[in-house]
């Protein structure tokens, strides 16, 4: 019997939407936007019933589960009655604005039994599962790491809110730190020197940091991230220096498709891969499902969305108050 599916929220969920919609095994029973027109608009091209009312979707249909891609602000919320209802959830990061809501969330669904996901998609990216898989083989582990991550303009005012998005350092930013711990391990102190330098009209929020962390393995890694370029020139450079291995991810902003690397002690053979077309979204979505149908673990449980939303409040605390910080 196919899972029972429904997405809230059809800015990035409505992305969510047409992966369900095609996917084997899963029914998109339902979709709620706060904008009714567009709510049916991708229902109907989804075959799924049509909401302006999350909530309201929430309470009428009967659902295996649910993929929250409302704002950061309404998370909790939406996390709660889905879990009350025996629904597992999917929710797009950051997990929340804050560490006490990520909390609150972990434990609806704990309390409830039922399945939390946080939608770092980029863990699923093939370069960077492949650095992983090598970084506990022939790579060894990192030693150093520099990453340019500088997105365009985001003219959506619930972004810029310290109590919803929490700008670009945070509801951004939020993939790299992500990444970083996945990659790396857990960070034991946080430097960043940031503020707004592009962005006016937002003037209470940071707009851009360089940021310095030093992992609890010893590792140290630069990150250039914040709303610092443009959107059609925007890149995702990542370079990474592993014991025995020194390797180099870039392509789009948010959709690194190239890598490549050299051995240390074969330093004049490059080995290079591209895996152009690779889908995220599929791949996150259909593991939360096979994780739904087997009773198997998320590879982002609530507890990881935690981590590094703490990590990326650290990083403002730290540009805010010129300390060093430990997340």
């Amino acid at each position: 019997m196919a899972l029972r599916a429904a997405v809230l929220g059809l800015g990035i969920g409505r992305t969510h939407a047409d992966r369900l919609a095609k996917m084997d095994g899963v029914e998109l029973a339902a979709v709620a936007d706060i904008n009714g027109e567009l709510a049916r608009q991708v229902a109907a091209d989804c075959g799924a019933k049509a909401y302006a009312d999350a909530g309201e979707l929430l309470e009428e249909e009967a659902l295996d589960f649910v993929s929250i891609c409302t704002t950061p602000a309404s998370h909790l919320e939406f996390t709660r009655l889905a879990a009350g209802r025996g629904m597992s959830v999917l929710c797009e990061k950051p997990m929340a604005p804050t560490l006490d809501a990520c909390d609150s969330m972990i434990r609806a669904c704990r309390d409830a039994g039922v399945k939390l996901m946080i939608a770092h998609k980029k863990r699923f990216e093939p370069a960077y599962r492949l650095i992983k898989e090598k970084t506990g083989g022939e790579f060894g582990p990192i030693r150093w790491a520099t990453v340019k991550y500088a997105l365009g303009r985001v003219p959506k005012p619930w972004f810029w809110q310290e109590e919803d998005g929490g700008g670009p350092l945070h509801e951004n930013a939020v993939h790299m730190m992500d990444m970083m711990r996945f990659l790396i391990g857990e960070v034991e102190r946080v430097y960043a020197e940031g503020g707004n330098m592009f962005n006016p009209e937002h003037p209470d929020q940071l707009d851009v940091a360089a940021i310095t962390l030093r992992f609890r393995s010893g590792a140290i890694a630069a990150i250039g991230a914040g709303q610092a370029s443009e959107w059609g020139f925007a890149t995702e450079n990542v370079t990474l220096s592993h014991d025995n291995a020194v390797v180099e991810v870039g392509g789009r902003f948010d959709s690194p498709f190239h890598l490549r690397y050299v051995l240390k002690d074969d330093s004049q053979t490059v080995v290079e891969e591209d895996f152009e077309g690779f889908d995220p979204f599929q791949a996150e979505l259909a593991h939360f499902a096979d994780c739904i149908r087997s009773d198997t673990e998320p590879l982002i449980p609530g507890e990881e969305g935690r981590s590094s939303v703490a990590l990326c409040l650290a990083v403002k605390r730290s540009a805010r108050t010129g300390e060093v910080i430990a997340p």
